[in-house]
């Protein structure tokens, strides 16, 4: 099998893997089940990307343990101050904790930070001004998904419901901020990614939370 039609298969396994979980979400009588298997998914996504890096250095596995690393600190920092995202605390939908916050959520952070890095990898501008556009990005992101996080128990704010269309404004200035300290590291570090199969799975999760989003209020 070529190269371009494996990215091809690992992209429509993405579409119909989250379209699989989708459903289940959606389902009052599966949802249980379905959430309690979100950290296995997150971390089978994050295996199957990484799997088309196109050329593995040491600089490049110590920046992206250091993201993930990194991002779990400032979540942990976050939850016992108060003072990074605003008011919160995590809930039991992504498993394992300690200091109260989910271990998986420094792979959620540098998953979700390599996707869009090689999502502008190709674009030809100045990488500062692709950095703040790949931030954004993941800004965009978030708001679709802060509902769908709340309503399924991955974690609640301490003053706002998941009704609610934004979540408070200080988390979105601190996910811009640490998302473009991420990616300019990544950019320092000088890491190529050459990976096709980044646009599908950020592409399908954007859509898969954005559904989830308008499906979960109409239930």
């Amino acid at each position: 099998m070529t190269k371009s039609k494996t990215v091809r298969v690992a992209g429509y396994f993405f579409v119909v893997y989250y379209l699989v979980g989708f459903v289940g979400l959606s389902l009052p009588v599966s949802r249980e089940v379905f959430t309690g298997l979100m950290p296995l998914s997150l971390l089978l996504s994050t295996a199957i990307l990484l799997f088309f890096h196109r050329t593995w250095r040491s600089a490049d596995a110590i920046v992206l343990i250091f993201i993930a690393i990194t991002g779990y600190l400032i979540e942990v920092l976050g939850v016992l101050t108060g003072h990074v995202f605003g008011a919160y605390w995590y809930g039991s939908a992504l498993g394992l904790q300690a200091f109260n916050t989910p271990l998986i959520i420094g792979i959620n952070w540098m998953m979700l930070v390599y996707c869009v890095f090689a999502i502008m990898e190709r674009i030809r501008l100045f990488w500062l001004l692709k950095a703040i556009a790949a931030a954004i990005l993941l800004v965009a992101y978030d708001v679709v998904m802060e509902p769908v996080a709340m309503r399924l128990d991955m974690w609640n704010w301490e003053t706002w419901h998941w009704e609610h269309v934004l979540a408070p404004m200080q988390n979105y200035q601190a996910w811009f901020i640490i998302s473009l300290v991420f990616l300019a590291t990544m950019h320092l570090a000088k890491i190529k990614t050459g990976n096709r199969v980044a646009p599908w799975l950020f592409g399908v999760r954007f859509a898969f939370f954005l559904a989830l989003n308008v499906t979960l209020r109409l239930l």
